[in-house]
């Protein structure tokens, strides 16, 4: 299977990505945009993962043919592990990742391929979600590690 190239202006000028706040499970989150938005999440049929680790985001996203393309991203990583050389009382140590660690704070990321005139007023509707305590767009130059949202 040849490999796909991804073009600056892939990258750069398709895509909108939102970071979004909530203590909802990623399942429950795309219950209740889909809900309310009208869109169609569902999960997808891989998760994000990286060779080098054994982190994994869920990844959720619309059925194609429509005419923008969503992506929902778990944004954070937790695993325990037992570490036998501390002098602790209790030996199990939290790790925390993130997706985009230049926001760890948020908890899921929303990819948003459509027009962009259409943006603020989506913007505006998952904000009045009541379980969303805050969201807001994410420039792309703000963001180094955007190729972990490059899915295909």
């Amino acid at each position: 299977m040849p490999n796909h190239v991804i073009s600056y202006n892939e990258i750069e000028d398709e895509s909108q990505i939102i970071a979004i706040h909530s203590v909802l499970e990623p399942y429950d989150l795309a219950y209740k945009i889909n809900f309310s938005l009208g869109l169609d999440l569902a999960r997808s049929d891989f998760d994000v993962s990286f060779k080098k680790n054994d982190e994994r985001y869920m990844v959720y996203r619309n059925s194609d043919g429509q005419e923008e393309s969503f992506w929902l991203f778990s944004n954070s990583f937790k695993k325990s592990k037992l570490n036998k050389n501390s002098n602790l009382l209790f030996k199990e140590e939290s790790v925390e990742r993130s997706l985009i660690p230049e926001f760890s704070k948020a908890d899921f990321i929303l990819k948003r391929i459509g027009e962009k005139n259409s943006m603020n007023k989506f913007l505006k509707s998952l904000s009045l979600l009541k379980d969303i305590s805050s969201c807001y767009s994410i420039s792309s130059d703000k963001i180094k590690s955007k190729h972990n949202l490059i899915i295909d």
